[in-house]
């Protein structure tokens, strides 16, 4: 197993240093632009209490303040660009690891070596888990010293929450696409039905947001559990979400494992 761990991050480093050095890069823009954008907090103050609140509503938000670094990064990083690197990476990693490698045929090879189907597949997810929670962790532990930088105040706590639900946001993306993973042949394939997945229960959320005749549809969507605000802002977990990242990544993570012992690799 510790061999299947240490290959796939062998094969995966490259995307996970591309991932982090974009996701590290983003926040030192955006925190570097803060300074700037404090002289005009009137403004844009003005701007977000003058916008629709079922836009807020789309963006887990109820604060139209952006006085704080917490509620700027809510707003900049968190409640869209990370969640398109969080996706795009999930998406890849979990593509790769077993469709891809019946794709290119190099599973046979590795199934052919003195190690069961059971710990390939343990060691292919927690390959994955690992390398998305090292993006996950140099992303958000760049904000400290950039903030101190910058002269910036920030609670520490705050950012530990967003870091907590992000990781069980981006581990239920990457448990789904594993058991997709497990059933199919191809990567192009695991890739189309995640992506089709993720942008139906996106627009989802938006209509749930705005239309209130369709407002339960919001609670079919992982992007209602993942609530940026309440986490960096308020720095309040939520119980309900985190029971139900941990019940989708357990199932997902339980029916793919059972494919993967019995379905055929050749």
């Amino acid at each position: 197993m510790v061999a299947v761990i240490v290959r796939t991050i062998k094969d995966r480093w490259r995307a996970l240093l591309a991932y982090t050095l974009i996701g590290a890069g983003s926040q030192w823009m955006y925190i570097s632009l803060y300074p700037t954008f404090q002289k005009s907090m009137v403004d844009y103050d003005a701007m977000f209490k003058n916008m629709p609140e079922a836009f807020m509503k789309i963006i887990n938000l109820d604060n139209f303040s952006m006085n704080t670094l917490e509620k700027y990064l809510t707003m900049e990083m968190y409640s869209m660009f990370w969640l398109i690197l969080t996706i795009l990476l999930t998406i890849s990693l979990a593509g790769q690891a077993f469709a891809g490698d019946i794709e290119r045929e190099t599973i046979v090879q590795t199934a052919s070596q003195p190690i069961s189907r059971k710990n390939i597949f343990i060691g292919k997810a927690l390959a994955g888990a690992a390398i998305f929670t090292v993006f996950n962790v140099m992303v958000n532990a760049v904000v400290f010293p950039l903030a101190s930088l910058y002269n910036i105040p920030y609670d520490a706590t705050h950012f530990l929450t967003i870091f907590v639900m992000g990781e069980l946001f981006g581990l239920t993306l990457l448990s789904v696409a594993l058991c997709l993973s497990a059933w199919a042949f191809e990567r192009g394939r695991v890739i189309m039905i995640m992506s089709g997945l993720v942008l139906v229960m996106y627009v989802m959320n938006i209509v749930a947001g705005i239309t209130a005749s369709l407002e339960n549809l919001k609670y079919f969507s992982f992007f209602h559990y993942f609530n940026p605000g309440q986490a960096l802002i308020h720095g309040q977990y939520n119980g309900t979400s985190i029971g139900l990242f941990l019940g989708v990544i357990a199932v997902t993570l339980g029916i793919g494992f059972w494919k993967f012992v019995k379905r055929d690799i050749a």
